[in-house]
């Protein structure tokens, strides 16, 4: 299926709870949800709350009734409750710039982590009406986070000063270990969802790379492919399949790989 749109869509997520259904993030400041088995390219459905571009949208892993959430330009974090009609539930605030990303805990429902380009790193337990931060994650503009699927207190950030840090949520005030070798702003980290010991992250230096996450080395890079000169963007595992990830880049390239040997 090919959906077009009038604006920049820099985000997308499936509907956990309805697999025929899609949600993107526009440059226009909307939410698009679109049917794949429809053939009409309008979406079914336009959400316009935030004041500037959708940078993230994440769909609640636990299928909890906070089902959506979108971050924005705006620096504002956005909640949508799809249970009945599609409605905004809340708005979290804080953050004193672009929120880049924001995702769901994966098993904790109603516990959100954030990063933006003021430098910090957000935690929201909306049951608990909490919000902790760590004002000064790193010492640049903050793009990306991932929450490890295995530990439920590990997180880890990328950022524009080219090093990713893992955080435990228990201490949120130092980092964990600090990851370098990135030559550029380190856009999109991703936790290995098969094996609890390795992350991947990917940068506008054209770069993927592979991380060891054993206790004696857990700052260590295993492995490099630099695929391109062009900035790397996207980056995900196979949820099904061991050792399998894709990247999308600037070059308007998606590349699907397969680790062989490691």
């Amino acid at each position: 299926s090919v959906f077009n749109w009038s604006d920049a869509v820099f985000d997308v997520s499936f509907v956990e709870t309805n697999p025929s259904l899609i949600v993107c993030a526009s440059g226009d400041g909307s939410l698009l949800v679109w049917q794949l088995n429809k053939t009409n390219s309008s979406p079914v459905l336009s959400l316009r709350e935030h004041q500037r571009e959708v940078w993230c949208v994440h769909w609640s892993e636990s299928r909890s009734s906070d089902a959506l959430l979108s971050t924005s330009g705006d620096g504002t974090i956005k909640l949508w409750n799809f249970d009945s009609s599609p409605m905004l539930q809340a708005t979290l605030s804080g953050h004193e710039s672009v929120v880049y990303e924001a995702r769901w805990h994966p098993r904790r429902p109603g516990l959100i982590a954030s990063v933006s380009a003021d430098c910090s790193l957000r935690l929201f337990d909306i049951k608990q009406s909490s919000n902790i931060i760590s004002p000064r994650a790193h010492p640049a503009e903050i793009l990306s986070l991932d929450w490890s699927k295995y530990d439920d207190h590990l997180l880890v950030t990328g950022a524009c000063d080219n090093r990713l840090r893992l955080w435990d949520t228990r201490m949120i005030t130092n980092a964990v270990s600090v990851f370098e070798g990135h030559e550029a702003a380190v856009r999109r980290v991703k936790f290995d969802p098969h094996r609890r010991d390795r992350l991947a992250s990917t940068g506008y230096d054209g770069q993927l790379k592979l991380w060891n996450l054993t206790p004696t080395n857990s700052n260590i890079n295993i492995h490099t492919e630099r695929f391109s000169k062009d900035f790397i963007y996207g980056l995900d595992w196979n949820l099904f399949e061991r050792d399998k990830l894709v990247v999308g880049s600037w070059d308007r390239i998606v590349r699907f790989c397969e680790i062989v040997s490691m």
